[in-house]
């Protein structure tokens, strides 16, 4: 790569020098009258590619050219080793090759040394003739061409905005009256109504109000949670300074990160009261991820926590589920054999490559976990549900064997006291006996979270509530389809987690291994604040948004 500053030199009316500097860079400079050519010279004199500088494994710069000899210090040659003090002359323009300075490798200055002569300048000084003496006048003509453009270029615009009578007759003509005013193409989402300029610019020569913004958009989210907060910090914030149109298609949204930094920055400036820290950059000073936690279907059951605070990093789902069992390389016993598991056998992508489908007992675990009665009967298994339905379910099961063996008359018409007492013990003592193997720790226990409570006849097995985290990033937006080159394993160690209250979301330092700031950096992916955030992105969390 060749980092060469280029000098242009023009002349003042006394002959005095003014330089012009520019810098271009390449593994070769090319030298001619093609608008292509890094250097141009913009004279017939000089071939369309006539000479090209080049940086070969040798270290040195060179000069060359194929098709015309080059006048080098007075010499004529083909090629020669750039030094400081050489003289080139290209055509009637001369190259001077100057000392390096600062970061440039080579530095050129250009002079047109060899003008052509100004004959347009003879041909004037040759003529009498002028524009009065052939009858015609400068004034009439600027003035009616004066009177055309304020017409149709102001006034007719004007009433079309003030006047919404005029606005309909004016929107057949095939050309809007104020299209002149339209300094570019609108985004795409605002294309379609391209023609009507009126629709945004309600007031001639005002600003598009943030008002005419709300009318379509008045679903969009905030920025702040707090309403009062979001109101102080905005209130002089037009929209269009963030969304500028007339950009072209894409250009309504901004991707650059000033438009963050400018409050997270100096976030207190802002709000005194804020906790938040001050943020210029992903890589340099963004905080520890803040991961989002629930303990219930309620918007009250949802906390956040700072990742790199360990002790509160748990997750109290209800469940017990080891990671490194299930992924044993050896394989998971199962009624086909030992099986080796892989992520994607449970965590399978959402539609959208988003998040992932929940995992649901009936399609994940059934193959292993059983739910039939024990002894096996034919056709009955418990219920994969509330602790309730399990225990009437075996009272049900056991009050018609019960009853299975009486004859019919008594079936109908119930049976005496002490038969039904001794029935109704039975099951009872039944229920008591299988109930506990069932919700022990190799039945229900085995998966979940079981208290036995000795008081409640009716329902001594409590499970507690599964509350399995979905979105854990609730503050920001990640798509793992964008990740899925990566495998599960390089993000999510959990080879080694036992518990299912292990967190194995990956820190801040594991993105920061693919992912730069703002700034550019070798072998790593430039990423800005709204590459993870939203802007418009509070509302209210409704019960599917963590469900």
């Amino acid at each position: 790569m060749i980092r060469c500053l280029l000098i242009q030199i023009t002349r003042n009316n006394r002959g005095q020098p003014i330089r012009k500097e520019g810098r271009i860079a390449g593994d070769v400079i090319s030298i001619g009258r093609s608008a292509e050519c890094k250097i141009h010279l913009p004279d017939h004199r000089v071939n369309l590619h006539h000479a090209v500088i080049r940086n070969p494994d040798d270290g040195k710069i060179y000069i060359e050219s194929d098709s015309a000899s080059l006048n080098i210090n007075g010499l004529f040659v083909q090629n020669a080793e750039l030094v400081p003090g050489m003289h080139i002359l290209i055509g009637p323009y001369e190259i001077i090759s100057e000392e390096p300075s600062g970061d440039a490798d080579l530095v050129l200055s250009v002079e047109l040394v060899h003008p052509l002569p100004d004959e347009n300048l003879t041909i004037r000084e040759k003529s009498h003739t002028t524009l009065a003496s052939t009858g015609l006048s400068k004034r009439g003509p600027a003035l009616w061409l004066a009177a055309i453009i304020l017409v149709f270029f102001l006034i007719l615009p004007a009433i079309q905005a003030l006047s919404p009578a005029f606005r309909g007759a004016a929107e057949k003509l095939p050309v809007a009256l104020d299209q002149s005013w339209n300094p570019g193409q609108l985004s795409a989402g605002h294309h379609s109504f391209s023609t009507q300029c009126y629709r945004c610019h309600q007031r001639p020569f005002e600003h598009v109000r943030n008002q005419v913004c709300n009318g379509c958009h008045d679903d969009t989210g905030r920025h702040i949670e707090a309403k009062a907060l979001q109101a102080s910090v905005f209130k002089s914030v037009r929209c269009a300074e963030c969304h500028r149109d007339h950009k072209g298609l894409d250009g309504l949204m901004r991707h650059d990160a000033s438009m963050c930094v400018s409050c997270h920055g100096s976030i207190k400036t802002r709000n005194p009261k804020t906790s938040l820290r001050n943020i210029s950059d992903f890589s340099t000073d963004h905080p520890a991820f803040h991961l989002t936690f629930k303990t219930g279907p309620e918007k009250k059951d949802i906390y956040r926590v700072r990742q790199d605070d360990k002790t509160k990093l748990v997750e109290k789902s209800g469940l017990k589920f080891s990671h490194m069992l299930h992924l044993d390389k050896t394989g998971v016993s199962s009624p086909d054999g030992d099986v080796v598991m892989e992520c994607q056998d449970c965590h399978n992508p959402d539609d959208a490559g988003v998040r992932f489908k929940p995992i649901s007992m009936k399609q994940h675990c059934i193959k292993c976990h059983s739910l039939d009665l024990d002894p096996p009967v034919l056709g009955r298994q418990l219920p994969h549900g509330p602790a309730r339905d399990v225990m009437n379910m075996l009272r049900e099961f056991y009050a018609r064997i019960a009853i299975s063996d009486k004859p019919v008359d008594v079936a109908q018409y119930g049976l005496g006291k002490a038969q039904h007492q001794k029935a109704l013990d039975w099951v009872n003592e039944k229920v008591s006996r299988v109930s506990g193997p069932i919700f022990g720790v190799n039945g229900c226990g085995q998966c979940h979270e079981i208290t036995y409570v000795p008081d409640d006849e009716d329902e001594p097995w409590k499970v507690a509530p599964v509350t399995i985290t979905d979105h854990w990033l609730h503050k920001s937006q990640f798509q793992h389809f964008k990740h899925r080159i990566i495998g599960c394993n390089e993000c999510h160690d959990v080879s080694h987690s036992k518990k299912s209250s292990d967190v194995t979301i990956p820190a801040i330092g594991k993105c920061r291994e693919c992912h730069a700031g703002a700034k550019p950096m070798k072998n790593k992916v430039t990423s800005t604040c709204e590459t993870c955030h939203g802007f418009h992105n509070v509302k209210e969390v409704r019960n599917e948004d963590i469900s």
